[in-house]
Order: C-alpha cells, then sequence, then structure tokens
C-alpha cells in the first residue's frame, strides 16, 4: 500500500474548486508548483491514492510506526509535517499510537489542510493546523515530543533542510519518524513495473470492443485546459528518491542520534504499482469490489512475505519505502 503519486488522469473535474483558467508552469518556482499541484489534488486526493480511516488504513500506518517506534511510547504533542489530508496523523490517533498528544499538522497545501482539518472533526480529533514550507517551519524551536511525515521529503527541493528543521522544532530527547519515502534502487525498479504495466494494459485494451474500459482523457470527463495543465504539473513535484545510508548521515549531520533507516516492500510494491497502474488507467465502475479485495489481500501476503523472508536475504537498498527514525539527544 504505497501511498505516491500515480500517472496522470486521477483528478476528477467535477471536485475541483480552483482550476479556472490556464497555468503557465514555467513562470512558476518549485514550491509554487507544489501548491498550486497539491490544492488542485486536495479535493479528490483521497479517493486516487484509496485512503480511508478504517482499520485497513490505521493497520499501514501503525505498522510503519510500530517498526521503529515501540509499544508504550507517550508523546506529550505531535507535528506532522507534509501532512496532506492527515492520513498518516489521524490513523496513527485512530490506531492508539498517539494516546492524549495534542496534534498538530503543517503542509504547504492549504487546500490539503482543510481536508485535514475536516477529516480529524469527523474522526473526534482536535487538529491545529498551519499553512508552511517544511523548510522554515511555522514552530518554535524545542516545542513538539514527536515528528512525523508520510511520503513527502520526497518533494521538496533540500530535502536536508527539511530535516534540520524538524530537529529544530522537536524538544531535546523528541522523536522523529519519517515514512513511506522512495529508495533510489527501488524506484527504478518500480518504473519498470509501471511501465511495463501500462504498455500490455494499453495493448490489451486495444482490442476492438475492449477500449471502453480505457479511462476517459480529463477532457473527455468534463476538464478544463486548467486541469489538464496542473496535471501536468504531476512529474515535475516529485523530486528526489534516496539511499538509505544517506538519510542516516543527514539526520546524523543535523544533530540527531540513535539513527535508524527501515526499508520495506519488495514484490508488495511490484504488485501494488501494477494494482495502480491498472486501477488509474481503467474507467470507474469496471473493475468493482471483488478485484479491490483480491488486491488488497494479495498486497498483504506479498508485504509478509517482503518481512519474514526476503528482508533476511535482500539488501535493504532494494527495497521501496524507507523509515527513519532518529531522537534528539538531551542537552548535556
Amino acid at each position: 500500500m504505497t501511498v505516491h503519486h500515480l500517472p496522470v488522469g486521477d483528478h476528477d473535474p467535477a471536485n475541483d474548486r480552483s482550476a479556472t483558467a490556464p497555468v503557465d508552469p514555467a513562470r512558476l518556482d518549485i514550491k509554487s508548483k507544489q501548491e498550486l499541484y497539491h490544492d488542485w489534488e486536495a479535493a479528490s486526493y483521497e479517493e486516487k491514492f484509496s485512503i480511508s480511516y478504517d482499520q485497513r488504513c490505521i493497520d499501514y500506518a501503525r505498522d510503519r510506526f510500530r517498526k521503529v517506534v515501540p509499544e508504550g511510547a507517550g508523546f506529550g504533542s505531535v507535528l506532522e509535517v507534509g501532512a496532506g489530508t492527515g492520513f498518516f496523523l489521524i490513523n496513527l490517533a485512530l490506531g492508539e499510537c498517539l494516546d492524549g498528544a495534542r496534534l498538530h499538522a503543517t503542509d504547504i497545501s492549504s487546500k490539503m489542510l482543510e481536508v485535514c482539518r475536516r477529516n480529524g472533526e469527523e474522526h473526534g480529533l482536535d487538529i491545529e493546523t498551519r499553512q508552511g514550507d517544511a523548510e522554515s517551519l511555522p514552530y518554535d524551536d524545542d516545542s513538539v515530543d514527536l515528528v512525523i511525515g508520510h511520503a513527502f521529503i520526497h518533494h521538496l527541493p533540500v530535502p536536508g533542510t527539511a530535516i534540520a528543521e524538524m530537529y529544530r522544532v522537536l524538544k531535546p530527547g523528541g522523536t522523529l519518524v519519517l515514512a513511506g519515502e522512495p529508495t533510489e534502487l527501488g524506484d527504478k525498479l518500480s518504473w519498470m513495473v509501471k511501465r511495463t504495466t501500462y504498455r500490455a494494459f494499453r495493448a490489451v485494451t486495444a482490442v476492438p470492443g475492449l477500449t471502453r474500459i480505457r479511462k476517459p482523457s480529463i477532457r473527455e470527463s468534463g476538464g478544463s485546459e486548467a486541469d489538464e495543465v496542473l496535471a501536468g504539473l504531476e512529474h515535475e513535484v516529485d523530486l528526489h528518491t534516496f539511499r538509505p545510508a544517506d538519510v542516516e548521515k543527514t539526520a546524523r549531520l543535523v544533530g540527531f542520534r540513535e539513527v535508524e533507516v527501515v526499508t520495506e516492500e519488495l514484490t508488495a510494491n511490484w504488485f501494488g504499482w501494477a494494482v495502480r497502474t491498472i486501477e488509474g488507467s481503467t474507467a470507474p465502475g469496471v473493475l468493482g469490489a471483488r478485484w479491490a479485495y483480491g488486491a488488497f489481500h494479495g498486497y498483504l501476503t506479498l508485504q509478509r512475505f517482503d518481512d519474514e523472508v526476503l528482508s533476511r536475504v535482500v539488501p535493504r537498498e532494494v527495497f521501496y519505502n524507507l523509515i527513519l527514525h532518529a531522537r534528539k539527544p538531551y542537552r548535556s
């Protein structure tokens, strides 16, 4: 259940609130592109990535967190950076990983934070949100006990600056957990899977009678020229992949201690990307509940195989997702 950007075309123009005029991406710096793109994505983001706040996603978030933070660890305050719609923060809270903590969320996209606040309210959680830049966080020094993030630092121009900012806002003894970030080699392998799956899907659906199952284009779905331009930004906002050892080195350089990177998802990632590529290319209503059930349980089976078998023999650099865990030392 990797949560990363998929091929263009999953946005539903009927839900859009901002795309009313064409945009010239050449006039925008990268952070303006990030803000504009994610504002545009906010209304349909959760549907696109199958995000929910039920046991399926609670288990996913909790399992990522528990790989690096043991049961019984308590936190007075938690900040999610690059929070988006609140997927990681809310599911960790619902999974009883953040009991009693004050919840904070920040993101460059105000539209994403609107959805995050609404999601929190719907699940009985009070989340204080602040729009802000991860490379210049709008929080005081030494102000939170736990900083978390999921699948966001690969969007940042200078990830090391953001990690230094997270160090700054953590209290001495505080914990950092960043999950869902793509490894360099794992990402290359996943693109091979995505490209092969997409080409196979297009070849099969080129058969007369099967073209109808292809997903309509943005224009065919009623989208505007601005929607097409904004959708195209997806290819510009994913900036980095990472080597696990480099991430550990960066965390140590800014001052963190007890630094560890854990990686996960190999065959589960390949399967998941193949599934999502087909889903992102297929017309709405074609695949149905049986497909979703089979895909989810197939992913879980392969995830167990990766964790219990392949992680013992395959180098960590080959796996797709990395999780960074680190602690800010107490002052002497």
